[in-house]
């Protein structure tokens, strides 16, 4: 499948220091990508950088083919719908006139029973004649998810979404974005620290920490990705640690700790045949959370070896 969107070893610097590191991803059309990271992780930096806000002090991010930061004119920027942080609209607007607003200034045709069915998507359309204002902080939310989605943008970056909504709400923006995947083919970047709402909607998943991609999985039944301790004199270096499709969380003497989607069987084969010692193997099934914290837990030896 073709890639909508790839980053190349993007960094990004500040002030404070080094915010995002050699951060290499790629996203296919029509598929919904989970962003999960604790806070201060990067989440909110990266999806700035792919949205073209956020130049990147070192690397390319392409979108469409075309190098994001290296194209004249923002036409590139129309095909991206976005919730960077709190949705910001004009407190003395209705929610129609701040929708009517947003098409205009990307210079969008529409029409009035165009504005009615955004607002009829996002659960809103009862109250089209409200000023933003007067609206609570999980209308808002719906209200920028519609402005997000109103120029059917091929990529959508969506940070913390569902913050302020109910789970009936929360419900509802899930299904919604699951249907603007299949009826659009959109490409779907979200952020949030719902891990099981991520997992109901997303294809893959992205861990992030420190500024660098640590864990990604196209496996997104959690069930199949394992915690293996194994007791080894054996040096696993990253080259072995591809073989076992691995992700490295703790190393402390001879005792390894690594998450793998790879069966039991499928692992000892390989270490057998690789004539690697083994003095102890245990195998533990992970759920969701036990992998983001296992993933996010801190070791001697950290490195990331993707899937694909």
């Amino acid at each position: 499948m073709s890639s909508l969107l790839t980053t190349e070893n993007v960094h990004v610097e500040m002030k404070k220091g080094q915010i995002l590191k050699d951060v290499n991803l790629s996203f296919e059309k029509g598929k919904i990508y989970g962003l999960l990271g604790p806070n201060g992780a990067g989440k909110t930096t990266l999806l700035k950088t792919l949205l073209g806000v956020f130049q990147p002090t070192s690397g390319t991010v392409h979108f469409q083919g075309e190098n994001l930061y290296n194209h004249p004119g923002n036409d590139l920027l129309k095909g991206i719908g976005s919730i960077i942080e709190f949705p910001g609209f004009y407190d003395n607007l209705t929610l129609s006139e701040n929708l009517v607003l947003h098409l205009r200034y990307l210079q969008q045709q529409f029409t009035a029973g165009r504005i009615d069915a955004l607002l009829q998507t996002v659960g809103l359309y009862n109250e089209k004649d409200k000023l933003f204002s007067d609206t609570s902080l999980g209308m808002k939310q719906r209200l920028g998810i519609a402005r997000s989605i109103s120029h059917q943008p091929m990529l959508l970056l969506l940070d913390e979404p569902t913050n302020g909504l109910d789970p009936h709400g929360i419900k509802e923006v899930r299904e919604m974005l699951i249907k603007e995947v299949i009826q659009n083919n959109t490409t779907i970047v979200i952020s949030s620290h719902l891990l099981n709402e991520i997992n109901l909607m997303a294809d893959e998943l992205i861990f992030i920490n420190h500024g660098e991609v640590i864990f990604e999985t196209i496996n997104m039944d959690v069930s199949d990705n394992f915690l293996y301790k194994l007791r080894t004199p054996f040096e696993m270096n990253r080259d072995f640690m591809s073989k076992l499709k691995a992700h490295m969380v703790l190393r402390e003497g001879d005792q390894v700790e690594f998450v793998s989607p790879l069966s039991l069987e499928e692992i000892e084969e390989i270490l057998i045949k690789e004539q690697v010692s083994i003095e102890r193997l245990d195998v533990f099934e992970l759920s969701l959370e036990d992998l983001y914290l296992k993933l996010l837990s801190e070791g001697e030896t950290n490195e990331y070896v993707s899937e694909k």
